[in-house]
Parts: structure tokens; C-alpha cells; sequence
């Protein structure tokens, strides 16, 4: 039988049914007998609400969950981090903290030019691909970190990276301030 919940954790959860099935029949007594409000309690009654408060704390951390990896996703450094290890929880909440005291110090125009977040996106792309290539090589083609090509070949696409992220950084500037590079 499905009814409303009656003890929740949070405002989200007040609307939401749950199935509790017919657990509130163990003891003989009818549904109507069973949420009398000065009916004693029953152990189906306890069973039951063993049952609700157990799903609604999995939803609860399941909107945790999906909240958190939004996050690793919509912050830069995050996003950055997540192809070399998995990002602890803590970790994931300090660099959105220090992302948005970023933002405020920048009076929150950082990340919305529309250019500057291209270039963004572009840079940590390439890094990501960087990663991917050193990972390739070291995994599929089975080059260890100090073979001379592997050596090589990361140090110029890392070179490549940094030169990038110079350009776009002044190419920024220009296209933040461009009354400043006009002559």
C-alpha cells in the first residue's frame, strides 16, 4: 500500500509516497487501526518506519552523490583532476570553495567571458589529453616514464600546453580589455 510519508529528513522528501507494502498487517490489526494516533505502536509500525527513514537517508545520499559529481564536472581544477585519481568528497567541496573565492576576486566577470571560458575548457582539454597520451604510452605501448621518445614526446605536448595557456591568458586580457591594446 502506498501513503505519505510522515517522518522525513528534508522539504524535498515532505511530497514523495513510499511502498511499504503490507507490513502494517502483521499484527491482525487493519490499516485504519494501525494509524489511529494513540494506537501503541507495533513492531510493523516500527518495521515500517525502519523501512521509510531507510530510504529516504539513500535518497538523501544518492542527492549527495549526484550533487557532487556536477560539481567535479562544473569546476575547472576538479574537472582537471579527474582523469589522474579519484577526488575525495572534501576535496571536490575545497575546490569549489576556493573556485567561487576565485570568482569573487575577480568580481565575478572570471568565468563569465564567454571567451575566457572557451579557452579554458580548450586548455584543460589539452591537459587531458596529455594525461591520456602519457597513460597510452605507458600502459598500451608499454614505454616506461623514462623511455627517451615517451620522455620526448610528453615534454613538447606539455610545452605545447603551457604556450597555449600563455597565448589564451593574453588573448584574454585583450578581449577583456581591449581599450587597453589599442593604438
Amino acid at each position: 500500500m502506498k501513503r505519505p510519508c510522515e517522518e522525513t529528513t528534508s522539504e524535498s522528501d515532505m511530497d514523495e509516497t513510499i511502498d511499504v507494502g503490507s507490513e502494517n498487517n502483521y499484527s491482525g490489526q487493519s490499516a485504519s487501526s494501525v494509524t489511529r494516533p494513540n494506537s501503541p505502536t507495533t513492531t510493523s509500525q516500527i518495521m515500517a518506519r525502519k523501512k521509510r527513514r531507510g530510504i529516504i537517508e539513500k535518497r538523501r545520499r544518492d542527492r549527495i552523490n549526484n550533487s557532487l559529481s556536477e560539481l567535479r564536472r562544473l569546476v575547472p581544477t576538479a574537472f582537471e583532476k579527474q582523469g589522474s585519481a579519484k577526488l575525495e568528497k572534501a576535496e571536490i567541496l575545497q575546490m569549489t570553495v576556493d573556485h567561487l573565492k576565485m570568482l569573487q576576486a575577480t568580481g565575478g566577470k572570471g568565468y563569465f567571458d564567454a571567451h575566457a571560458l572557451a579557452m579554458d575548457f580548450m586548455s584543460l582539454g589539452f591537459r587531458e589529453c596529455l594525461t591520456e597520451v602519457a597513460r597510452y604510452l605507458s600502459s598500451v605501448e608499454g614505454l616506461d616514464a623514462s623511455d627517451p621518445l615517451r620522455v620526448r614526446l610528453v615534454a613538447h605536448l606539455s610545452t605545447c600546453a603551457t604556450q597555449r595557456e600563455a597565448a589564451a591568458m593574453t588573448s584574454s586580457a585583450a578581449h577583456a580589455h581591449p581599450h587597453l591594446h589599442a593604438h
